[in-house]
């Protein structure tokens, strides 16, 4: 069995390769891949968990920051067991598929920055694999962080200006430090697979990575808001409206 982690990079259409994903379970697993739908009671396909169980005690995702505010710090340890039994049913029912590859996708996880933290993450899966790959996608620097920047503002997020958290955005981050988040990926990974951010059609760039064959990705950008969605078409209704009085 081997497992792909997807590690995807914040803004480079993360959530539109996992919706696809699910979308798609049942014709990959008939080629052989298996998409997780859920993990430790969290139906979600963005898989988030798995960066809330990585993280070092003291670094904080939004996504575990959250959990442990809500739960307690305490939870983290139910967490692990949970997680560990979850995985253990999951790839029983990979091989009762006869699925030859898991795929796990979580953007949470580009936020790890130690090889202990990324040694924890593969530790879950090596039991399980005989082959644990990473596959990463890079976008340009200077569009990376001008779009994450603003992704964050916009919800009114904290930047901290501690070097080593999390949303630390400052050109001098290591969260754009390629080289060097490569070399830590490589030191702890069976395999690392790398691509570059395709604006048009990155879930298309993602599958073509892993080698597996897909039909059409065009209908899955969701990096369009409900809201800005909404705006869109109250504006075309008062374009078409405008244009029926005309007429």
């Amino acid at each position: 069995m081997q497992t792909i982690i997807h590690i995807g990079q914040h803004k480079t259409g993360t959530t539109s390769i996992q919706k696809f994903l699910q979308d798609n379970r049942g014709t990959l697993a008939e080629s052989g891949v298996y998409v997780p739908q859920g993990l430790a009671g969290y139906n979600d396909p963005s898989h988030f968990i798995l960066n809330v169980y990585a993280l070092a005690e003291d670094r904080y995702s939004s996504k575990k920051r959250t959990l442990v505010e809500s739960k307690g710090k305490h939870y983290l340890k139910t967490l692990a067991i949970e997680l560990k039994q979850d995985l253990e049913k999951i790839y029983q029912d990979a091989v009762r598929k006869k699925c030859t590859q898991v795929i796990w996708s979580n953007e949470g996880l580009y936020l790890l920055n130690t090889i202990a933290e990324y040694k924890r993450l593969y530790d879950l899966f090596s039991t399980h694999s005989s082959e644990v790959e990473v596959v990463c996608c890079f976008r340009d620097v200077t569009s990376y962080r001008e779009s994450y920047l603003k992704e964050l503002t916009k919800k009114n997020a904290p930047l901290p200006l501690d070097t080593e958290a999390c949303h630390y955005l400052e050109p001098d981050s290591w969260l754009f430090d390629y080289p060097r988040k490569k070399e830590l990926l490589s030191e702890v990974f069976d395999t690392c697979t790398y691509f570059s951010y395709d604006q048009h059609d990155n879930i298309k760039k993602f599958m073509q990575a892993i080698h597996v064959n897909t039909g059409s990705t065009s209908d899955y950008k969701l990096n369009v808001t409900v809201k800005t969605r909404n705006k869109l078409l109250q504006r075309l209704k008062k374009i078409f409206a405008g244009s029926t009085s005309q007429a």
